[in-house]
């Protein structure tokens, strides 16, 4: 721990690449979480991305002085557009008591995101025993950029993420009871996680066929639409009255419309480079499922990970929808480093290194990706980001 917070107040980048280097010394991991800490103070807060609007909102309640049971009275209130989940609503009132400075708001919530992320590698990388081969490498690279720190500007949905996986591994890998409250308690962090914590739940109590569960994951690549009226109705018939909102809101024509006109204009590789995934994750699982024989642990999460991946499949012809397939993906990779690490099969191995011209284009292309949200202070120390208001992404100055 003590190199952790050595790193954290002279360089916290170098650190992070020492961790990664060293990555089954025992500081290694509280070091990743402590840079993930630093990078939410230091990222660049842009007009374009979600987190200047949490900034706007703790700026709003520093000199409103609102108090206590204002707040507390608009969560889960359907009236005023209010809030359908209370983290993020929560801490900001807690930090505008002091600051209205968003970038110490930030590296908090990078504290909370990097907690769940750092554990999230650990709990996949324990799996394995003894120095990795780069095919190993080159897996759990891929399954650290899923949703990587830099996504810490959506805060809300990708913590919730990370601690959804966090919890339904330790409950389907590991049997214990206490991962089924952690993933549920991700719908305190976005309401939309109401969603794969049903699916948690309903795979924990109907013991469905591994060999429907593959064919539900093929099938669900043929399905070409869904009718939104039709779902949208469904919702707004069971779900409680304080989701009401959020459905109305994803699901009106100017945000359909919207959401379309944002998708053709993102560059080309923003659009496909998670389509890789999905050709290695179909490929993949496909071999494991005619070639190799996983433990029994193995096969329950492979398993929940087919359904969720169906689901998302499903999700992703909707607006926002396919924002489930990343966390399914969560899943999918961790089992299939697992598999990897484990497996005696040489043509498991053999099925990894064929693949991996995907794995590393798309390892490539989230490192572009984050470097929109790496500032140039992201390579200092917390004692410059204090000194200075420098807000400029690292890409300017590589393009």
């Amino acid at each position: 721990m003590k190199n952790a917070f050595f790193y954290f107040i002279l360089f916290p980048f170098l650190g992070f690449i020492n961790a990664l280097r060293n990555y089954r010394s025992s500081w290694a991991k509280p070091t990743v979480i402590m840079f993930v800490s630093f990078f939410g103070l230091s990222m660049v807060k842009s007009d374009t991305v979600d987190s200047t609007r949490y900034v706007q909102n703790l700026e709003m309640m520093y000199n409103s002085n609102k108090d206590f049971e204002t707040i507390q009275a608009g969560f889960y209130n359907s009236e005023g557009g209010g809030q359908a989940d209370i983290y993020v609503t929560l801490t900001t009132f807690l930090f505008s008591l002091f600051t209205d400075n968003g970038n110490i708001l930030f590296m908090f919530f990078g504290l909370v995101f990097g907690y769940f992320y750092a554990n999230n590698i650990w709990l996949v990388l324990n799996q394995s025993k003894g120095k990795l081969h780069w095919e190993q490498h080159l897996l759990l690279a891929a399954f650290s950029m899923i949703i990587g720190f830099w996504t810490i500007n959506g805060v809300r949905m990708w913590t919730a993420a990370h601690i959804f996986f966090y919890g339904g591994f330790l409950y389907l890998f590991q049997d214990r009871k206490k991962g089924l409250a952690i993933a549920a308690s991700s719908i305190l962090f976005h309401f939309s996680f109401v969603l794969p914590v049903f699916l948690l739940i309903s795979y924990s109590l109907v013991k469905l066929n591994f060999r429907f569960l593959y064919l539900f994951y093929i099938a669900s690549f043929f399905i070409a639409e869904l009718n939104v009226d039709f779902i949208r109705t469904t919702l707004e018939s069971n779900l409680p009255d304080f989701l009401l909102p959020k459905v109305k809101t994803y699901f009106n024509e100017d945000y359909l419309e919207g959401y379309e006109e944002v998708a053709v204009s993102v560059n080309w590789y923003v659009l496909y480079y998670k389509k890789i995934l999905t050709y290695f994750t179909v490929i993949f699982i496909s071999i494991i499922f005619f070639k190799a024989n996983p433990t029994a642990q193995t096969k329950k999460l492979l398993g929940f990970s087919l359904l969720f991946l169906s689901v998302a499949n499903i999700l992703s012809l909707l607006p926002s929808g396919a924002r489930f397939l990343n966390v399914a993906f969560l899943f999918s990779l961790a089992t299939s480093f697992i598999i990897a690490s484990n497996s005696k099969d040489i043509f498991i191995s053999k099925s990894v290194r064929f693949l991996s011209p995907l794995l590393i284009l798309f390892c490539i292309i989230s490192v572009r990706l984050s470097l929109d949200y790496f500032n140039v202070t992201t390579l200092t120390n917390p004692l410059v980001v204090f000194l200075t208001n420098i807000n400029q992404p690292l890409i300017d100055f590589i393009k």
